[in-house]
């Protein structure tokens, strides 16, 4: 064959490649559904047009979480659906099973040899032995209910695009195949039925791109007659269409209005692209206006880029926030420590686990929303069910300390320090002395990590730490013996309960008095605010002075007015643009002291960086030719500057000033998350590193980085340099998420 015949055949066949792409990316949404969904878009409008609530973030930030949400603490998070057939290594089956070079899961390779290829048995072929023939929605609510939860939210559509609901803008439904079933629906009645607040999750927008490995290879994906199901199934992480994201918005609309939910929520990628922000503001609009109408107080759960304070309540998934938090917040996580969906091999947290997850929650103002993973035919495994009603023994006895509490001046003391962050979850070996507090009115709850063995001290509850409280009296939930405990200035000791389980053991201190604490310093680029709360714990109203010590000296004060049994919040602000190390105290009615630090000026690391592919020893030197280097800015990924590398190097710098007055402290380096592992340097000198170097197995791609910095390798008053290395194995890299800044002071 002549080479010119050669070409000409490789483009036709290049033509016919890019048209079938073309027609798969135009087929997964048919005629009817696109006048559906456009009659779905005019009612959304309608309703937020008429509504107190508009699609614009200042309107949006006029959200109130209802009190319901807050008081209930403990939820039941439901993944259900054609990934509970295989039951194999975690709820992403219908992704990885197409995906033929993952590293890190082999459902590819397991699929084949269990099922045949995905030419003749594709993820569509799950459907008929889908059954839920054994669902017992009452006994669902049953079990959620004895295990004590107050809410509950199965997945309505997961990442795969089967509905679990009765969509009218889908064929592809429990309603119409498989089961042949309303599954939400008949959930959410037999959870409202119980008592139980009924909510619904929906992950459809990650389907935008979560079937496109099966477009690149011989698969059922490919099939015209599956272009709806599968479909758009475009690359990785791309851009969605207006088309999709319009359908995205009346999909979620649909299940407000079917089954009016007074809890949603949505998975992260809702955050990833920013033509996903105006439909969520949409969304969050039309949602609230609907609880509007139902007189219903309603949530929606976002998290990561999608979550804009004020407007939502705040998700961190499988982790935790670093304390308390001044407005609500959720954590959610799995009964299983392999996946969110049911597994014939599965490996299970045990209730005290979970029960400590709760107990630090609440104590930090949050929730827990726990998920578990029920069979395809629609039974909960025995030993699932098993660790939530253990949960439910031990919130028989103790939710006292638990529902429609508040948080206390701190969240806990103990020896065990406990980080934070998303994904931060791990079996944390809590100590004798680890406590957490939560409050009701005057009752102080103390609720141990781990039942004693030895008397319980009490450092934050010592004359010294709250000279403005007296104690009146101390039982232990679900004890009738009398406590005799003794309080001296550095602690009250609590004594060993005559009877203790395996899990936490409640104290319950009655208070009288007042008290101030959680003091947060905020920084401005004029000056800092002093803030902080202060509880009374009196049947009588509370006024105290309030004053503000800068360096030891006072510089103002104010007269705070707390009613009975209450918490209010005070605000001293200091005007200074001057930059140093500035010594904060609050001062109550010279009783109590309350010390902080202050750090002038506020120097943020996000924003401009320079950057540079491949890798280079010589790119540690602090002086270095950087005109070849690229400006780009951060939290961003590899891909968004143009490097889109696997197995390969890159390398950030970034030049600042460290003030004179900074002199002789050491600096926290606060450097955000960097996938997958790095070597950090400061002025040439390594400051952090964490993964493998040379590459291996140890990864870090979802950890943050705070790298401590010893004073003598500061440039005090001249130019510093940060230069990072960053290793990327598979998938996309970059310095892509905060925290990144401000630097903090030693």
């Amino acid at each position: 064959m002549s080479p010119k015949r050669s070409r000409m055949l490789l483009m036709i066949s290049g033509m016919a490649i890019l048209m079938n792409e073309v027609a798969f990316g135009a087929s997964w949404e048919s005629g009817s559904e696109k006048a559906k969904v456009d009659m779905k878009i005019a009612q959304v409008e309608s309703v937020i047009q008429s509504g107190p609530f508009k699609d614009d973030w200042d309107s949006l930030r006029k959200y109130q979480i209802p009190d319901w949400y807050q008081d209930a603490k403990f939820g039941i998070f439901i993944h259900w659906g054609l990934y509970s057939v295989p039951g194999y290594a975690n709820e992403w089956y219908s992704r990885n099973m197409y995906q033929m070079d993952l590293t890190w899961d082999d459902a590819f390779k397991h699929h084949v040899a269990t099922y045949g290829p995905q030419s003749k048995f594709g993820y569509k072929d799950f459907i008929p032995q889908f059954k839920a023939d054994k669902f017992d929605p009452a006994h669902w609510a049953e079990v959620f209910k004895e295990a004590g939860a107050r809410y509950v939210m199965p997945v309505a559509e997961h990442h795969d695009g089967f509905a679990m609901y009765d969509s009218d803008l889908s064929r592809w439904t429990a309603a119409k195949m498989g089961p042949k079933k309303d599954l939400i629906g008949l959930e959410e009645k037999a959870y409202r039925a119980a008592g139980l607040v009924a909510g619904f999750s929906s992950h459809r927008a990650e389907h935008w791109w979560f079937m496109s490995g099966g477009t690149k290879f011989d698969s059922d994906v490919k099939d015209p007659k599956n272009f709806d199901f599968y479909g758009p199934a475009e690359e990785d992480y791309s851009t969605p269409s207006e088309e999709y994201l319009r359908n995205w918005l009346a999909r979620s609309c649909e299940l407000v209005d079917k089954y009016k939910p007074q809890i949603m929520y949505f998975d992260w990628w809702v955050g990833e692209k920013p033509e996903f922000a105006p439909y969520l503001r949409k969304f969050m609009a039309y949602y609230y206006n609907r609880g509007a109408e139902w007189k219903q107080g309603v949530v929606l759960n976002t998290k990561d880029k999608a979550f804009v304070p004020g407007t939502a309540v705040q998700d961190v998934e499988k982790g935790k926030l670093p304390g308390i938090n001044p407005v609500a917040w959720q954590t959610d996580t799995s009964v299983s420590w392999r996946s969110w969906a049911y597994l014939k091999d599965d490996q299970l947290k045990d209730s005290g686990y979970l029960i400590r997850t709760l107990i630090d929650a609440v104590s930090k103002n949050g929730n827990l929303l726990l998920d578990i993973g029920p069979k395809p035919d629609g039974t909960i495994p025995e030993a699932q069910e098993k660790v939530l009603l253990e949960i439910g023994d031990w919130l028989k006895v103790n939710g006292e300390a638990i529902y429609g509490t508040r948080p206390w001046i701190v969240n806990g003391e103990g020896p065990t320090q406990d980080g934070g962050g998303k994904f931060s979850e791990s079996d944390m070996k809590y100590q004798e002395g680890d406590v957490r507090f939560t409050r009701k009115g005057n009752a102080l709850y103390v609720l141990s990590m781990v039942p004693p063995t030895k008397p319980l001290q009490v450092t934050f509850l010592g004359k010294k730490g709250a000279p403005g409280v007296k104690i009146k009296e101390v039982t232990i939930l679900g004890s009738t013996e009398t406590v005799k405990w003794d309080r001296k200035d550095d602690g009250l000791t609590l004594p060993v309960p005559l009877k203790t389980g395996s899990s936490s053991v409640v104290y319950k201190a009655l208070l009288d008095g007042s008290m101030m604490g959680g003091l947060k310093i905020d920084t401005t680029s004029s000056g800092f605010a002093a803030k902080a709360v202060i509880q009374n714990y009196g049947d009588a109203e509370s006024a105290r002075e309030i004053s503000l010590l800068i360096n030891g000296k006072k510089v103002s004060s104010e007269t705070v007015t707390v009613t009975a049994l209450s918490t209010s919040s005070i605000e001293l602000p200091y005007e200074s643009s001057q930059a140093g190390v500035y010594k904060v105290a609050l001062s109550a009615s010279g009783q109590s002291m309350l010390f902080g630090q202050a750090t002038m000026p506020v120097i943020d690391l996000s924003g401009e960086w320079l950057f540079s592919k491949g890798d280079n020893p010589d790119w540690i030197k602090p002086r270095l030719d950087e005109n070849s280097w690229e400006k780009v800015k951060v939290p961003a990924k590899w891909e968004d500057h143009g490097y889109k590398c696997e197995n390969c190097y890159g390398w950030y710098r970034k030049h600042f000033i460290i003030p004179a007055e900074w002199k002789g402290h050491s600096i926290v380096l606060p450097l955000g998350k960097i996938d997958d592992a790095d070597i950090s340097y400061l002025n040439g000198k390594e400051i952090g590193h964490m993964g493998d170097f040379p590459p291996g197995k140890n990864t870090a791609w979802n950890q943050d980085r705070h790298y401590e910095v010893p004073a003598k390798l500061i440039h005090f008053g001249k130019d510093n340099v940060i230069s990072i290395r960053v290793y990327n194995g598979s998938g996309g890299a970059g310095l892509y998420e905060g925290p990144l800044g401000p630097i903090e002071v030693k």
